[in-house]
């Protein structure tokens, strides 16, 4: 009979690539028990508890991996230039809006000006003696 190895929380965390906080809940939830208890509280467990998150980890599906994008510098630049391409779109066409209301505006100072000339006009004619 071989001699039984004793293993902390941590241990068997590091050993099967999960947090401590998993192993503790797993420990929690299958209400394992140490065989003893070391320095600062540490909890040592033996070959069975390892045998059965073992067992456990390894019959578990795993999650599908998520797809990483390394962020490069390219990636980066390329976006900024996007942004600048987008925004030199839109001061363009607030140019354009620009434009169009300094012409409104020309227009409606044109049209004040004529109905001011227009109103002089008829009050001089008002004001001329009659000939009778």
């Amino acid at each position: 009979m071989s001699k039984s190895k004793t293993y902390t929380t941590s241990e068997l965390a590091r050993h099967f690539n999960i947090s401590v906080v998993s192993a503790s809940r797993f420990i929690a939830k299958h209400k394992l028990k140490p065989i003893k208890t070391g320095q600062h509280n540490a909890k040592y467990y033996d070959d069975a508890v390892f045998q059965q998150m073992e067992e456990y980890y390894q019959n578990k599906p795993k999650a599908p991996e998520k797809p990483t994008y390394a962020t490069t510098k390219d990636t980066i630049i390329d976006q900024l230039k996007a942004q600048i391409q987008e925004q030199a779109a839109t001061i363009e066409l607030l140019k354009q809006q620009l434009t169009i209301k300094d012409e409104q505006i020309a227009t409606a100072n044109r049209l004040a000006d004529q109905a001011q000339q227009l109103d002089l006009t008829t009050h001089n004619q008002s004001q001329l003696p009659k000939k009778h």
